[in-house]
């Protein structure tokens, strides 16, 4: 009987043993914490549609990755690899969900795609221009007034979904919502890029900043 109080924290393992095929060592592995049977899961990916992801996936990482004397070194960037990806299933019609912040990335973006042959649809996130005040958000939480507009992920998607599209593409939807593109989209979406302000769009870097030590410090 497995302990429900207990769950999964591969954070704190030492060893990695999934990766070497021995799972199970630390007592919070999830092979120890979950009533989920290896047979289980494994049947659960001999259902076509993801199946048929998981070779595409498979196809697309050993295209991305060479060995280049004796090192594992990546030789295509991540549009590449969508692109890729939407070749090895099939997939022609391409949505592009974006942000007003990020619209020259977007249109950069799409050049490339319909370069390759892609048939692409795209919607900013400003669209019908609604504002702050039409979904009730307060003054407090307004930059400026609940006159400003305001980002439109539900409606970004079901444009999407009209137009039919077999993968969406997000880039740079703020935090929150991308989560409701996501929930609304009922094509397959992967994320090109995370907008950032303060990085550069590199959202990992406090990660390896001054940032890190200082949350570190507090815990002292």
């Amino acid at each position: 009987m497995v302990d429900k109080t207990i769950f999964p924290k591969c954070d704190q393992c030492g060893d990695v043993g999934c990766k070497l095929r021995s799972p199970g060592k630390f007592p919070r592995c999830p092979t120890n914490v979950s009533e989920h049977t290896l047979d289980e899961i494994k049947q659960r990916y001999q259902d076509e549609d993801i199946n048929k992801i998981m070779q595409a996936g498979a196809e697309t990482e050993r295209g991305t990755l060479r060995m280049i004397d004796g090192v594992m070194t990546p030789i295509r960037p991540r549009i590449a690899e969508i692109m890729a990806f939407a070749n090895s299933m099939g997939w022609h019609k391409l949505g592009v969900a974006f942000c007003l912040a990020t619209r020259d990335e977007a249109i950069r973006l799409i050049r490339v795609l319909e370069e390759n042959d892609f048939e692409v649809h795209s919607v900013i996130c400003r669209a019908f221009a609604m504002t702050k005040g039409d979904v009730g958000i307060p003054d407090k939480n307004c930059l400026m007034s609940p006159l400003e507009t305001v980002c439109n992920p539900v409606y970004q998607a079901e444009l999407l979904n009209e137009a039919e599209t077999d993968l969406n593409i997000v880039v740079g939807l703020c935090v929150g919502h991308d989560m409701l593109f996501n929930k609304y989209s009922k094509a397959y979406t992967t994320t090109l890029m995370v907008k950032d302000r303060m990085t550069a769009n590199n959202p990992v870097a406090p990660l390896y900043s001054t940032f890190f030590k200082g949350i570190l410090s507090k815990k002292k």
